[in-house]
C-alpha cells in the first residue's frame, strides 16, 4: 500500500485530542512545502483531493479512538450526544414504535434523520427500514471506525439527496497487521440498561494485498421504569386545588405538580371492571365481585377531574403504568466486516468491502387493552355480578380490560444485513486521478409480535352463556326474526341468544387464570411481517487540474452515478385482515431510481498580495433524473479568503435537495375512521371562523353544494371512514442554506484554534402529512378549491357529503433554521504532560415550522426543550507517558415546555438546564496490553425533575444514572 505522509501529518496536527474536533483550520505553510510530493488526499465536502486546502466546508472530526475512550460501544450513542445533532431514532426513542424498536439513525440540526446523508468512505449505505432513507448505525462496527468527518450544510451538489442538513462520514479502517482483541462492559449502579462488547480484529499488510477483518458482538440490556428511583418518584400533576370557589383577579394556573411518586390509571385492570350507579368494581384473582380500589384520587371538587382516569397511589386495582415503562429497548448486534486492498501497481488498486451484521431488538409494552360490554347473562360471572348488571335498564355493563393473561405484547426485530462494495482508484496521468465502484445490498427486517389476540375472536369468546346446561358462545341474532322451534313460532329480537357459535370456546376472564387451555389458544397467537430494502449503485468519478491561473490551478471533479432503491413488507394474513389487536398492516412494494451527473470547481482567484494570502471560489451543481420526482439540481457556490496564516474566512451558500422515499410515496392504504364537521353544511358556515369564512362559502359553491345544505344525521354521528397512504405525486423538497464563519489559528498562541460559523436552512415544499379533520379543515379555508388538501377528499356527486378522504403526505410544509457553531482547542505540552481543551457548542438562533403555508399555523419552538438555546459539550484530556485521562461535559441551557405557554395553563412550563460529566482513562501495562477504566454520569445527573422531562421518552437526557466502564485491548 502506498503511504500517505499528507494524511498522517494531518492527523497529527489536528486531531491532538482523543475526543471531538474543531473543523479543520488549514495547514501552515511550511508543511505544505514539505508536502508537495504527497499525494492528494479527499475530504468530506468535497470530491476534489486537495493539497492544503482541506475544508472548503466545516468539517468535525471524530477518532475512532475518541469513541472508544468515550466508554461507547455504538457509534450513535456519541453522535447523540453532539451540540449539533439530534437523537432519531435510539433504543431509548423506540420502544413503542413496533417496526423501529432497536434502530439507531442520527439526526443533523434536528431537521429529520431523513435529512441527514450517512456515508460509509464516501459512499452511500443502505437504508435501516422499509421504505426510510436513513441509515441504522448499529450496522457500522465500531472497532472498525478510523474516524468520522460531520459536515453540516446543504451537501446534495456532491452526494445528492438526503443532505439538506449534512454528510456524517464514516471512514473505516483500511489495513491492519496483526490481531486484536477488545473486551469491555458498562455496568450501571442501578440495576438495567448493562452492556457487553466484544471484538476482535486481524489482518495482514504485506506486499501489494492487505485486509482487516473485524467481528465483534454486543449487548445492551434493557432499562425498565421501575429500575429507576426519578421514575418512582416523578412528579405527578392535577388541577389546581385553589381554583375551587376562587373568585380573585389574580390568575391561577389550572395545572400544578402535587406531588412525586408514580400514576396509575384505574380505567383498565387485570380482571375487568364495570360501573353501575357510580360504584365501580372488579373481581379478585379467584373471580369473586369486590369493589373496585380507587387508590388515593385527587381532591373532590376541583374544576377539570370529573372525568380523572389517574390515581395518585400504587395500592389500587387500576392499571399501575410503571409496571409497563421502558426507558431503553434491548439490543443485540453482531458485527462483521472486512476490507480488502489489491495495489495492481503504483498507481492503480481496488478495494473491496463486505458487511455483513445481525441485530435483535424488541420492544415491549402493555397487554392488550379492550373495551366492551358484558351482558347479564353471562355465565362466568358470579351471581351477585349478575344481579348488579341485570339491575340496569340495558342488562348489560360496558367493561374495561387490561389482558395481562395473555402477557406483555413484545415487538421482536431481526434485521440481517449484507453489503458488498467493489471499487478501483488510481492515477491517470501526473494531473488527474479517477474513482469507480459498485456497491450492492440487502436489508431482510422480520417482526414478530408475541402476547397479540384475535379480537374479534375475543369478544366471541367472552360472550359466554349457559344453553342446555352447557356454558358455550352465544350466537345472537343480527335482526329481528321469527322461526319454528318444535312446533312453535319464536320471535327472536336483535340480540337474542339463538344457539351457539360455531368453533368457538367460552373464555372466562374475570379472575386470573381461570380460562381454559383451549380457549387460551383458541384466541391467542404470535404475529409476523417480512420485509426487505434493496439497493444498488454504480458510479464512477474523476479529478484532477485543468488550467494553471496566475493564482494557481484551477481543480475539478466529474461524477456519474446510478442508484437503485426497493422495498417491500408482507404482513401475514391475520395482520392483513385486521383480526388482531390494534395492528392492521398492509404490504408496501415499491422502488425508484435515479441517474446523476454532478461536476464541482475550485478557482484560484488571487494570490498573494495584501490581506489576501489566498482566495479561492469553489462551485458545484449537480443534474439528478429520477423515475418517481422527475429531474431536479442541486448547486453550490463557497468563497474560502485565507487572509493570512493566522485567519480564513469562508463564506458558502447553497440549495439542496430530498426527493420522497418510498414509504412516503407507496405506503399502502390503512383504513382509518375519524369524526370531523364539514366546513360546508350550513349549521357551521354560520358560525366559521370569520377570517376563512369568505374562502369556505366560495369554495363550497365552487363545489356545487347548496348554501342552505346539511349532511345527514347519520353521517353527523358517524366515524367517517378514510385511508392512510402514500402519495406518488410528490415532489422534491428544496432547501437553501447559507454559512459564513471563519477559523483562527494564531501564530503567536502555539496550539490555539477558534472556529465560529453561523449558518441558516430555509427549507420548502416539506413533505407533511395531515389526519382527516384537518385535510377537511385546510382544504375549505384556502383561496381556491385547487389546491393540495382538496386533492384528498371524494364527496357523493347525489348527497354532497364527504365519502372518503385520504391522510396522506403533502408538499405543504416549511422550516427555517439558523444559529451558530463555536468550536475552540488549545493544547500544552510541560514536563508533567500533555493537556488538550476542546468545546464544540451550538447556539440556536431561531427554529420555525409551518406545516401548511398559512401564517397562523407558524410554529416558533426556539428555546423549547427539543431545541435548547444553547449545547455544548466540552473534553479536557491529561496525557502523561503510558497513562491518559479524559473529562467530557456535555451540557444543554435551560428551556420552557412550551413558548406559547400562559401563567393560567400550568406552574411547570420552565425545563432546568442539564450537566452531565464523564470521567474517563486509560494505561498501556505494556505496548500490547492496554487497560481502561471510566465512571460515566459521574454525579448520577437525573433528568430535570419536570412533568414533561423526567422521563426522557424523546432521549434529551441519561437515563442510565451512574455507571462503570471497564475495558482491556490486547493487542500481537
Amino acid at each position: 500500500m502506498r503511504t500517505n505522509n499528507l494524511t498522517h501529518a494531518v492527523r497529527v496536527t489536528l486531531m491532538t485530542s482523543p475526543l471531538l474536533l474543531c473543523a479543520t483550520p488549514g495547514i501552515a505553510a511550511a508543511e505544505l512545502e514539505a508536502a508537495q510530493n504527497v499525494e492528494r488526499i479527499g475530504v468530506t465536502g468535497s470530491r476534489i483531493k486537495r493539497i492544503g486546502e482541506l475544508a472548503p466546508t466545516p468539517v468535525t472530526v471524530i477518532t475512532g479512538q475518541t469513541i472508544v475512550e468515550s466508554g461507547v460501544t455504538n457509534v450513535a450513542d456519541l453522535l447523540h450526544k453532539l451540540p449539533g445533532t439530534s437523537v432519531g431514532l435510539a433504543p431509548e426513542t423506540t420502544n413503542n414504535t413496533i417496526f423501529a424498536s432497536g434502530l439507531n439513525n442520527t439526526d443533523l440540526r434536528g431537521l429529520g434523520s431523513n435529512r441527514t446523508l450517512v456515508l460509509v468512505n464516501g459512499r452511500r449505505f443502505i437504508a435501516g427500514a422499509p421504505g426510510s432513507s436513513a441509515v441504522d448505525l448499529n450496522n457500522i462496527p465500531t472497532s472498525m471506525i478510523e474516524r468520522m468527518e460531520i459536515t453540516t450544510g446543504g451537501a446534495s451538489a456532491i452526494y445528492g439527496s438526503d443532505a439538506i442538513a449534512g454528510v456524517v462520514n464514516i471512514i473505516t479502517k483500511k489495513s491492519f497487521d496483526g490481531v486484536e482483541v477488545d473486551i469491555s462492559t458498562v455496568r450501571t449502579e442501578q440495576s438495567g440498561g448493562e452492556e457487553e462488547f466484544a471484538s476482535f480484529t486481524f489482518g495482514s499488510d504485506v506486499g501489494k494485498a492487505s485486509f482487516i477483518t473485524n467481528v465483534n458482538i454486543s449487548r445492551q440490556h434493557q432499562l425498565r421504569g421501575d429500575q429507576r428511583d426519578f421514575m418512582l418518584n416523578g412528579p405527578i400533576t392535577i388541577a389546581n386545588p385553589a381554583l375551587v370557589g376562587y373568585t380573585g383577579d389574580e390568575v391561577l394556573p389550572g395545572r400544578v405538580v402535587w406531588r412525586t411518586g408514580t400514576t396509575s390509571i384505574r380505567n383498565w385492570s387485570k380482571t375487568g371492571n364495570f360501573t353501575v350507579a357510580g360504584q365501580r368494581y372488579t373481581f379478585d384473582k379467584d373471580g369473586n365481585l369486590k369493589p373496585f380500589a380507587e387508590g388515593e384520587l385527587p381532591p373532590a371538587g376541583i374544576p377539570g377531574t370529573t372525568n380523572q382516569n389517574n390515581y395518585l397511589g400504587r395500592d389500587g386495582d387500576g392499571y399501575d403504568s410503571i409496571a409497563h415503562t421502558y426507558l431503553r429497548t434491548p439490543l443485540k448486534r453482531l458485527n462483521f466486516a472486512t476490507v480488502a486492498n489489491y495495489e495492481f501497481n503504483q498507481d492503480h488498486n481496488m478495494t473491496v468491502d463486505v458487511n455483513f451484521s445481525r441485530t435483535r431488538a424488541y420492544g415491549e409494552s402493555s397487554p392488550a387493552f379492550l373495551a366492551f360490554s358484558v351482558s347479564g347473562e353471562n355465565a362466568f360471572l358470579p351471581q351477585d355480578a349478575r344481579d348488579l348488571i341485570n339491575s340496569t335498564a340495558t342488562k348489560r355493563a360496558s367493561f374495561n380490560y387490561l389482558a395481562a393473561d395473555f402477557g406483555n405484547r413484545v415487538y421482536d426485530q431481526d434485521r440481517t444485513l449484507a453489503r458488498v462494495a467493489v471499487g478501483f482508484e488510481g492515477i491517470i496521468n501526473d494531473s488527474w486521478s479517477y474513482d469507480a465502484y459498485l456497491t450492492t445490498a440487502r436489508v431482510q427486517a422480520d417482526s414478530t409480535w408475541y402476547g397479540e389476540l384475535y379480537e374479534q375472536r375475543f369478544y366471541d369468546a367472552i360472550d359466554a352463556v349457559n344453553l342446555n346446561g352447557n356454558i358455550v358462545c352465544a350466537d345472537r341474532a343480527a335482526f329481528d326474526f321469527s322461526r319454528e322451534v318444535d312446533g312453535e313460532t319464536v320471535n327472536y329480537k336483535k340480540g337474542d341468544v339463538v344457539g351457539a357459535k360455531a368453533g368457538c370456546t367460552p373464555l372466562n376472564i374475570f379472575g386470573e387464570g381461570l380460562y381454559s387451555e383451549e380457549a387460551y389458544a383458541a384466541i391467542s397467537t404470535d404475529a409476523s411481517r417480512r420485509s426487505s430494502i434493496g439497493q444498488t449503485v454504480v458510479g464512477a468519478s474523476v479529478n484532477g487540474d485543468i488550467i494553471e491561473l496566475p493564482a494557481g490551478y484551477l481543480s475539478a471533479a466529474f461524477t456519474v452515478e446510478y442508484r437503485d432503491e426497493r422495498a417491500s413488507t408482507l404482513p401475514d394474513p391475520a395482520m392483513r385482515a385486521g383480526e388482531l389487536f390494534g395492528n392492521r398492516s398492509e404490504p408496501l412494494d415499491g422502488d425508484f431510481n435515479v441517474a446523476e451527473i454532478s461536476a464541482e470547481f475550485s478557482v484560484p482567484l488571487v494570490e498573494g498580495v495584501y490581506l489576501i494570502d489566498q482566495l479561492t471560489l469553489d462551485a458545484a451543481i449537480r443534474y439528478m433524473d429520477y423515475s418517481t420526482s422527475g429531474s431536479d439540481n442541486a448547486w453550490k457556490l463557497g468563497l474560502n479568503w485565507a487572509v493570512n496564516d493566522d485567519l480564513r474566512v469562508r463564506v458558502g451558500k447553497s440549495k439542496s435537495v430530498r426527493a420522497p422515499n418510498i414509504n412516503e410515496l407507496y405506503a399502502p392504504p390503512g383504513q382509518t375512521f375519524r369524526a370531523f364537521r364539514d366546513p360546508c353544511a350550513a349549521s357551521e358556515i354560520a358560525t366559521a371562523n370569520a377570517t376563512y369564512k369568505a374562502n369556505i362559502v366560495a369554495n363550497c359553491a365552487a363545489l356545487g353544494i347548496p348554501t342552505d345544505w346539511e349532511p345527514s344525521d347519520t353521517w353527523k354521528q358517524s366515524n367517517n371512514s378514510g385511508y392512510i397512504r402514500g402519495n406518488e405525486n410528490l415532489f422534491n423538497e428544496t432547501a437553501n442554506d447559507i454559512t459564513v464563519g471563519f477559523v483562527y489559528t494564531p501564530s503567536y498562541i502555539d496550539g490555539l484554534s477558534i472556529t465560529v460559523d453561523y449558518w441558516k436552512f430555509d427549507i420548502n415544499d416539506m413533505i407533511q402529512s395531515f389526519t382527516g379533520p384537518d385535510v377537511v379543515r385546510y382544504c375549505h379555508q384556502a383561496d381556491g378549491i385547487n389546491n393540495l388538501y382538496c386533492d384528498l377528499i371524494e364527496r357523493n356527486t347525489d348527497t354532497f357529503e364527504i365519502d372518503n378522504y385520504f391522510e396522506s403526505p403533502i408538499n405543504s410544509a416549511s422550516s427555517r433554521t439558523s444559529g451558530v457553531d463555536i468550536e475552540a482547542a488549545y493544547g500544552f505540552d510541560s514536563s508533567l504532560g500533555k493537556v488538550d481543551f476542546r468545546l464544540i457548542s451550538t447556539y440556536l438562533e431561531k427554529r420555525e415550522f409551518n406545516s401548511t403555508g398559512v401564517a397562523e399555523d407558524l410554529v416558533v419552538s426556539t428555546g423549547e426543550q427539543g431545541r435548547p438555546r444553547w449545547r455544548h459539550r466540552f473534553t479536557t484530556s491529561y496525557n502523561y507517558e503510558d497513562f491518559s485521562a479524559v473529562l467530557t461535559v456535555t451540557h444543554r441551557s435551560s428551556t420552557v415546555n412550551d413558548r406559547e405557554w400562559t401563567p393560567s395553563q400550568n406552574n411547570y412550563n420552565d425545563i432546568a438546564s442539564y450537566t452531565q460529566f464523564d470521567l474517563t482513562s486509560r494505561y498501556n501495562v505494556t505496548d500490547d496490553l492496554q487497560l481502561r477504566l471510566g465512571v460515566l454520569n459521574m454525579f448520577d445527573r437525573v433528568p430535570p425533575t419536570s412533568p414533561f422531562a423526567f422521563n426522557n421518552s424523546n432521549g434529551y437526557y441519561d437515563s442510565l444514572g451512574r455507571r462503570l466502564t471497564v475495558g482491556v485491548n490486547y493487542s500481537f
